[in-house]
Formats: C-alpha cells, structure tokens, sequence
C-alpha cells in the first residue's frame, strides 16, 4: 500500500494495519471467526453448525490462505479474509470480515486487495465469492471494486449471490 493511502486512512482515525498470513489454526483467527459468526447470526437466521462446516486445511498453503488484519500498535485484529483455490486457476474468496468499528474507512478495499493478490501468488487468474444480499457493504464493496455477478451453483444455502472478476487475463486473452 502506498504512503498517501496510508496517511489517507490514519487521517480518517484507522491506525495503521498490517496483513498476517498463514493464520488458519490460530486462536486470534478462531476468536475472530467467531466475532464474524456473532454478527451474522444478528443479521441472518444461521445454523449454529455453519461454524463447523469451514476446514483449516482448505485455507492453508498451497490450497488456499487465511489473513489477519491487525493494528500494527496493538495487535488488534480487525479483521480477516480467507482465500480457497476452487481448480487451477480460479480461487474463491471466503468470509471476508471487518469489525464494525473500523467498517467505511477503506480498510475492506485493502483487506479485499490483499486477498486478490494472495489469489494471485497462488495461481489465480480468476477469483469467485458469495455473499448474502443482507450484507449490503460487502455487495457494494464488491461492485465497485469490479466484480460481477456470475452463475454458480452454491451449496451454501446463505449465499445469495456469486460474484467474479478476472484478476490476470491469459495470453490468448491478451493477444486478442
């Protein structure tokens, strides 16, 4: 991320955040899936066993990645996103995530970034992600950041909506 980009979101009151990888099997990534599962069961009528459905080794290296967001000053973590690779190629974008306190202050464009470019290191030319309709921002943040909606059969029943974007066009695509 560039200077002004972070001086533009310490100007906004967001202090400075860094992005761990590799966070799957930690107990901040579990404390703040749970954070995220709280939530969505005030805003969604969730099964309580949906909590049990994700497994660690689909978004550990090389299948795919877990990401903290964290405050540099406090190690705070505001935030998380995880990415899976679906087939060579495509990899989807699961349960991106930022506290409500620090929501609208550009750090979900950031951590949405840092997922894209962690699809890309692993061989990512398309990324995929549902999202319920409820969740309004992340449509929003999704929209504006250049995804479209896609057909896609989705076990998940609280996916409403699948979205995509090319991240790295192929040559054939390129020369065309």
């Amino acid at each position: 991320m560039g200077a002004t980009a972070g001086r533009a979101r310490r100007a906004a009151g967001v202090p400075p955040v860094r992005v761990l990888e590799g966070q799957a099997g930690s107990d901040a990534a579990a404390h703040a899936v749970r954070s995220y599962l709280a939530e969505l069961s005030h805003r969604l009528d969730i099964d309580p066993s949906f909590a049990d459905a994700a497994d660690p080794a689909e978004v550990t290296p090389p299948r795919g990645d877990f990401m903290l967001l964290s405050e540099i000053a406090t190690g705070t973590v505001v935030g998380f996103g995880a990415v899976h690779v679906l087939e060579p190629g495509v990899v989807e974008i699961r349960r991106m995530w930022l506290k409500p306190d620090v929501r609208g202050r550009g750090l979900g464009r950031f951590l949405l970034g840092s997922l894209e470019n962690r699809a890309r290191s692993l061989g990512g030319r398309r990324v995929l992600l549902g999202v319920n309709e409820s969740l309004v921002e992340a449509c929003g943040l999704y929209r504006a950041s250049g995804y479209e909606p896609v057909e896609r059969d989705e076990d998940n029943p609280y996916v409403t909506h699948v979205f995509g974007k090319v991240l790295v066009e192929s040559l054939q695509d390129a020369s065309t």
